[in-house]
């Protein structure tokens, strides 16, 4: 089975969003890529941001960048490895409200040189064939339960006759230099890869947002325009109970969660929404808020 490229997952998922469902934008988080390739160069960072801007451009996410990550993980000292772990995740997911982080790392990031040489009867020619390889293994978790929902490790491979290398000093940047090379060409197909596994995923992932605040006369939805929210829309909200913690892993098990009402979008800003209550009371801060299922 031939894999699908990036543009036909697009056109996948405008299709069916045309045919009735509400696509809106799912909020994911990217942390930087750990260098496994043994490269003298900063891979890691510089590939998790080529990965952010390709999920930025496909329109399905509100992605929330490494440096934000990275920003409360520090500020919570959530990990003394620097590193998102599957039960760190569902704090992380908390504080920064967001549905799945996507982590992992760089395995291969090579280049190679072949001398090639071709005898005629005039004599021979020689010349040099590059080849740049890049493998990405990345793990997406939901931030809910802290379960890997998938695993997927995409390699790309880019080869030319006298293409051109990255060279030292040379910044691994999404708009650069760095574009023109062999190993963006290779890292490009890898990431697409990625991208269309992490997008085939979310789709079957119910777009969930909380409650910032709420009063007798207004609830806050911490989701905006950038969320694809609009006014009119409709949400059921969620108390969420004790959360369950599996006592041997120390990974969440998720918590039980009780309907408590609806609420309807009366007002939306870019970050934020302002709701009304169509039915229902008693909603506060930490609420869930989900889809309104018809």
């Amino acid at each position: 089975m031939r894999k699908l490229t990036l543009l036909t997952v697009v056109l996948l998922l405008a299709l069916a969003s045309l045919s009735g469902a509400m696509e809106m934008r799912k909020r994911i988080a990217v942390a930087a890529l750990e260098d496994k390739a043994g490269s003298s160069y900063d891979v890691g960072t510089g590939l998790s941001d080529v990965l952010t801007t390709a999920l930025v451009n496909t329109g399905a996410f509100q992605v929330f960048e490494r440096e934000q990550l990275t920003r409360v993980m520090e500020e919570q000292a959530l990990g003394t490895s620097g590193l998102v772990t599957q039960q760190t995740a569902p704090e992380i997911g908390k504080l920064l409200g967001v549905q799945a982080i996507v982590y992992g790392s760089v395995t291969e990031f090579s280049a190679q040189e072949d001398s090639v040489g071709l005898g005629t009867f005039m004599g021979g020619i020689g010349f040099s064939r590059y080849t740049a390889r890049v493998g990405i293994d990345i793990r997406l978790i939901d931030t809910t339960t802290g379960e890997i929902l998938i695993a997927h490790k995409a390699v790309g491979e880019e080869s030319e006759v006298g293409g051109a290398m990255l060279v030292p000093g040379m910044a691994i940047a999404v708009g650069s230099a760095w574009d023109n090379t062999l190993e963006a060409k290779a890292a490009n197909q890898a990431i697409e890869e990625l991208v269309n596994a992490i997008m085939l995923k979310m789709k079957d992932t119910a777009w969930m947002g909380a409650v910032v605040k709420a009063d007798d006369e207004k609830v806050y939805l911490n989701a905006g325009s950038d969320s694809g929210i609009e006014i009119g829309m409709e949400f059921r909200v969620y108390q969420k109970g004790e959360e369950l913690i599996d006592p041997v892993t120390g990974i969440s098990l998720g918590a039980e969660e009780t309907a408590i009402g609806s609420i309807q979008v009366m007002e939306v800003k870019e970050k934020y929404a302002i709701c009304r209550a169509t039915s229902g009371a008693g909603f506060a801060a930490g609420d869930i808020v989900r889809e309104k299922a018809w």
